[in-house]
């Protein structure tokens, strides 16, 4: 018998995906820090390559910085109307180096030795350079939190809003980020809407799926 490790059903979970859209305007009832805190662990818990976890969640909730982030965002609605935005920073290409200290910190937390996770982890990271996909695997990373982080925050009837149109350097800037360690992968926006939810508009599953 396989070991099974579920702690709900997946009609829940569906009928919350059903209910998420993307929100472009916002009302101004907040988010309530148990529930901020319930998005961030969601994207927390995230599977990341190799556990590596290459991110930072850098949350926005001051006016100001608000306003300023919106502008970096070329005036976007949802970001100018969301009481919360959450703006995913990933690691550089340089610091997933197998001998360095990022990759020597994450890896001593995982079972066995830290020499055979690095073994493990070097042929993949090696691909990964001489294909020049290092950055943008990291920040492919970022998309599975964001993800995670969207569905929770619907469960809790809360919208949201992925945010990929943006200057990154007036970003980063805004975010005091080391440039040389941080890109800046997206943003997402939270809030309870003000507009009409939107029903999904998918193609159907047999247009999407094959067996083999």
């Amino acid at each position: 018998m396989p070991y099974k490790d579920s702690v709900g059903n997946m009609e829940t979970f569906l009928s919350v995906m059903h209910t998420r859209f993307a929100c472009k305007r916002y009302s101004d009832a907040p988010i309530e820090e148990r529930q901020l805190a319930g998005i961030l662990e969601a994207g927390r818990l995230s599977p990341t390559s190799f556990g590596l976890e290459g991110w930072k969640f850098h949350v926005i909730q001051d006016r100001k910085l608000r306003a300023d982030v919106t502008k970096a965002c070329f005036d976007q609605e949802s970001v100018a109307t969301a009481p919360v935005t959450i703006v995913i920073a990933a690691l550089k290409a340089p610091f997933y180096e197998p001998d360095g200290p990022f990759v020597a910190q994450r890896g001593k937390r995982f079972p066995g030795t830290l020499e055979e996770f690095i073994a493990d982890y070097r042929g993949y990271y090696e691909f990964l350079a001489s294909q020049g996909r290092l950055d943008c695997w990291s920040r492919a990373q970022c998309y599975i939190a964001s993800a995670n982080m969207m569905h929770a925050a619907a469960s809790e009837g809360i919208q949201s809003c992925a945010i990929e149109g943006f200057d990154e350097t007036h970003m980063a800037r805004l975010l005091q980020l080391d440039t040389v360690r941080w890109q800046v992968a997206l943003a997402i926006t939270f809030g309870y809407r003000d507009e009409q939810s939107r029903f999904k508009i998918r193609e159907p599953i047999e247009e999407l799926v094959e067996y083999h």
